[in-house]
């Protein structure tokens, strides 16, 4: 539609010669004289500036004559904005998450569905956060849904096809259905046209009942598996004098658990209760596959426990594997270097202190540098800057090294940098105490003197008693980093709806969805190829669902945590949006229908439908976009 130009008096220097209340978009309907003008005082323009000022690159320094140039940086810069999301989140917060929950004695399945999913679905959660707080609810909501879309289609079908295997019942009957619940009541908002504070709270109460179910589930799962197992050592009792009997050339029994080895098959894929659910982060964390085994650090042995027998002298030993902790993060003693170890070269020679601080700060490993092919090297420079930046601020507590990733110099620094970091971003360092006295200054000199404590009461090679805080500092900054991020990405993608304009629906579709979900898709199928795809296909429900519940809830709670409660947020129910609901809708309902047919056996063809189902989706949707026909809905 387009705009009635009037002339509103700005100041007392002049009038401008169009509505500063217009929408953003309508600057495509000026002359390329005003569209500048446009772009700095309308207020729909100036609202979506975050750190950057994207509107004035395009519209000031460019202009639309030469959009190419201007969309082709953006883009290069979207996707290095998308890599340091994802760096952050898997390999800087997860970790620090891992340390926490271990810290705080919490079990593997108390954490996978608490502080884990938290870290699994922090791009989603603070990606809505920032669509929210740009009052763009439908790029929060289509992001969410169009990344569950994605995940439970084509990531789901891509494990699907790489074999036929047999679903876990329980966990995939749980994890459809309450993603059904979610997706429903989701929908229920649109078809209402308004979001409230309380519906945001009702994601986090539903949340809480997924736990409720989980842990529930998983005591009563325990408890019969006990009593099945009390069950089958009377039976053996009363079989031993038979055994006896038997002749010396049959096959003897395998021997039981002991500090030989692991004798018996352990089927944690079986139980994946927590684990799956958080697959990514179990997978960013810390282990790697080696040589057809996997090395894993101390905090995921739970996710090793389907591996067949280990001998004493394979690539890692068990240690404390009782029934006792089996609920708990058991410890396993890595053998070779450990995740964080790998990605700095290994120096014969001590070069001294500041040294060892420039390899543990260096983004590239330069030992398998020259072993690496061209893509995975340019994978790693995209991956560099961002991965420099977080080092010297997010401290990280690496379980796996004997050391704990300790370097006494970089903690100092990161004393520093981290806390001076949040301190700006949270704006708290521009405030005057008195009006006089800066709280800048008092961060910087509060974060000089614990770096210097911790200089002086800490060892060059031994970490401290007190570096397990680390991790708490470490989750603060990195969760500050994905706030900043995720602000910025979602800002940059409104300035790109407003070049082509686009709406944000499809905006957090397609592109921000994709970008949110990349890091499931390479963690799922990676696992599923290495024989673990029940315990991928868990995943492809679990994490989509946390993400939906947590994305919704958890703007709400940061609204309610800074003392005002957000208005009501108007939601446009459009075609494309009743599509999106219905088509996911019908590929759920389809895969719970079909696996209860097929009695939870999969079918290889089903994952080629599932991923023909999404592109014929997006392809609809981006047609309707575009405005070449109209959905019957």
């Amino acid at each position: 539609m387009k705009v009635e130009h009037t002339f509103l008096l700005k100041d007392v220097n002049g009038t401008y010669p169009f509505d500063i209340e217009a929408e953003c978009t309508e600057i495509h309907q000026l002359n390329t004289s005003m569209q500048c003008l446009f772009a700095m005082t309308a207020e729909d323009c100036v609202e979506i500036i975050e750190y950057l000022d994207y509107n004035y690159y395009i519209f000031c320094n460019l202009t639309l004559d030469r959009i190419a140039l201007g969309t082709t940086t953006l883009i290069i810069w979207l996707s290095m904005l998308f890599i340091a999301l994802g760096v952050t989140s898997n390999y800087f917060l997860c970790p620090a998450l891992f340390t926490i929950s271990n810290h705080l004695g919490l079990s593997q399945n108390v954490a996978g569905v608490t502080l884990l999913a938290f870290g699994n679905g922090s791009p989603d959660i603070f990606s809505s956060a920032a669509g929210l707080q740009k009052a763009s609810a439908e790029l929060a909501i289509a992001s969410l849904v169009g990344a569950g879309m994605f995940v439970t289609s084509v990531v789901a079908g891509s494990v699907f096809f790489t074999q036929s295997f047999t679903l876990m019942i329980r966990p995939f009957l749980r994890d459809i259905g309450f993603y059904i619940i979610a997706i429903s009541w989701t929908f229920a908002l649109f078809a209402t046209g308004t979001s409230y504070l309380y519906h945001g709270i009702g994601f986090v109460a539903l949340y809480f009942v997924y736990i409720i179910v989980v842990l529930g589930s998983r005591f009563i799962y325990v408890k019969v598996q006990k009593q099945k197992e009390k069950e089958n050592n009377e039976g053996n009792k009363k079989k031993e004098e038979d055994e006896k009997k038997k002749k010396q050339n049959e096959i003897p029994e395998k021997p039981p658990l002991n500090t030989e080895g692991i004798g018996d098959k352990i089927m944690y894929d079986n139980d994946p209760e927590a684990t799956a659910v958080v697959l990514k982060a179990f997978y960013f964390g810390g282990f790697e596959w080696v040589d057809g085994g996997r090395r894993l650090s101390k905090a995921h042995i739970r996710l090793d426990e389907r591996r067949r027998s280990v001998p004493r002298n394979s690539i890692f030993s068990i240690e404390h594997s009782t029934p006792s902790n089996f609920g708990s993060c058991q410890s396993i003693q890595n053998k070779e270097a450990s995740s964080t170890e790998k990605l700095n070269p290994v120096l014969d020679e001590d070069g001294g202190e500041f040294w060892d601080f420039l390899v543990k700060v260096c983004p590239v490993n330069t030992k398998k540098w020259q072993y690496l092919q061209w893509w995975k090297r340019l994978i790693v420079i995209f991956k560099s800057p961002a991965i420099l930046i977080m080092r010297l601020t997010v401290p990280v507590l690496d379980t796996s090294a004997d050391d704990l990733n300790w370097n006494r110099f970089l903690i100092c620094t990161q004393c520093i940098t981290g806390p001076l970091f949040i301190g700006l971003v949270s704006e708290y360092a521009f405030y005057l105490i008195g009006d006089v006295f800066p709280v800048f200054v008092i961060i910087v000199a509060a974060s000089l003197c614990c770096a210097a404590v911790v200089y002086i009461t800490s060892e060059r090679y031994v970490p401290p008693t007190y570096h397990w805080l680390f991790a708490y500092l470490g989750f603060a900054v990195a969760v500050t980093w994905i706030y900043c991020l995720a602000n910025e990405i979602v800002a940059l993608l409104q300035v790109f709806g407003v070049i082509f304009n686009l709406s944000d629906a499809i905006l957090g579709l397609t592109i921000l969805a994709w970008g949110n979900s990349l890091s499931d898709f390479l963690s799922n199928i990676a696992v599923a190829r290495k024989e673990f795809p029940r315990m991928a296909i868990s995943a492809c429900f679990g994490g989509p669902l946390l993400a939906l519940l947590l994305g919704l809830g958890i703007p709400c709670i940061i609204e309610i945590i800074k003392g005002r409660a957000p208005p009501a947020f108007p939601l446009m129910f459009s075609s494309q949006f009743a599509f999106l609901f219905v088509s996911i809708i019908i590929g759920l309902l389809m895969t719970a229908s079909l696996m209860i047919i097929w009695k939870f056996h999969t079918k290889r063809a089903y994952g080629i439908f599932l991923i023909s189902l999404y592109v014929l989706f997006m392809t609809l949707s981006v047609l309707t976009e575009l405005k070449v026909f109209s959905l019957p809905v």
